[in-house]
């Protein structure tokens, strides 16, 4: 098949996506499916698979090369630079932020190495309305699958890029009785509000069984990012690149922080100071968006972790020429 071949079959399913969407609505499950079916065309056609989350394209015979992202909506920024990674490869490419901010924190990260018993992670799975693989040691396994899409494999994780971000902001409950840790994350958020309130039994049940634990320090956190890190490169051999968080909120003007009255800005702050020491000392490279999102102006943002169309770009460019230049692609 050659290349207008496969260009025209990806217009035929194109046309049909639409007619699917107009008849089922565009969240509808079929078709998520229908625009799976697509994509796999358009990668067996060598055309990109362009999604907010990720970006994947097969480009000749040689060796699959993956690029893992783990983190919330700020990790996203780095599929961005997918077509320009692209035309350094040979083979078929991915790279993606798969993870999400209530599944990355450092302590629920390695708390995936030892998790707890199905059996008992059930129940709240089921309330909370998890994903079936929250417990499980997703980020330490050596390769990935697209989420919600067949048809282009599996990939190595190469690189894999880890967030401060849940770190610095994330609460976390624990297991009154057997321990372990869950974030709710904003479940109630895509649910029917007449539901969350109708069904008042899973937030006595929630509260009779967790309890809120402690805000991870700063020492911790890096502590556990170091453990994560090496876990990373004795399991897979995987180029780890750090990001960093804005440390100031958008649109503010203080520049003196002995005085702030927003103790997350001075978090944030201690923060970024403590994984650029970690960078250093793990010999990682830091991808540095605060100061990235800084020189590109802040006044646009929405808070500190979703970035502007043009600060993404910015970020995106500095996260290929850090792999260009380090010899990885």
């Amino acid at each position: 098949m050659t290349s207008d071949d496969g260009a025209r079959q990806v217009g035929v399913k194109r046309r049909a996506l639409m007619a699917v969407r107009k008849i089922g609505g565009e969240q509808k499950t079929i078709e998520r499916a229908a625009r799976s079916i697509r994509n796999a065309a358009r990668f067996r056609a060598g055309l990109p698979i362009r999604r907010r989350d990720m970006y994947a394209i097969r480009k000749g015979s040689g060796r699959r090369f993956g690029i893992y992202g783990m983190g919330g909506c700020d990790v996203t920024a780095i599929v961005g630079a997918g077509p320009e990674l692209a035309s350094h490869m040979d083979g078929p490419f991915c790279i993606g932020s798969f993870g999400a901010a209530d599944r990355t924190r450092s302590d629920i990260l390695l708390q995936t190495l030892n998790p707890p018993d199905s059996m008992a992670t059930e129940d709240v799975s089921e309330r909370l309305g998890l994903d079936g693989r929250y417990f499980a040691p997703t980020l330490f396994e050596p390769t990935f699958r697209v989420p919600y899409q067949s048809g282009i494999g599996e990939f190595p994780k190469n690189v894999i890029v880890l967030s401060t971000s849940a770190d610095s902001s994330r609460t976390l409950y624990r297991h009154r009785e057997l321990g372990y840790l869950v974030d709710p994350g904003g479940w109630w958020l895509v649910t029917d509000m007449s539901d969350v309130l109708g069904d008042m039994s899973t937030v006595k049940w929630f509260a009779a069984n967790f309890e809120k634990a402690k805000r991870i320090e700063v020492a911790e956190s890096m502590g556990n990012f170091a453990r994560i890190i090496s876990e990373l490169r004795s399991r897979m051999g995987a180029f780890v690149v750090l990001l960093n968080v804005l440390t100031v909120d958008p649109g503010s003007s203080s520049l003196d922080y002995n005085h702030a009255n927003s103790p997350n800005r001075v978090r944030r702050r201690e923060f970024g100071i403590a994984t650029s020491e970690l960078a250093s000392k793990m010999s990682v490279p830091l991808l540095d968006v605060d100061r990235l999102t800084k020189q590109m102006g802040i006044s646009g943002q929405a808070d500190f972790v979703h970035y502007t169309p043009e600060q993404k770009e910015l970020i995106a460019s500095e996260f290929a020429g850090l792999l260009i230049d380090a010899d990885v692609i």
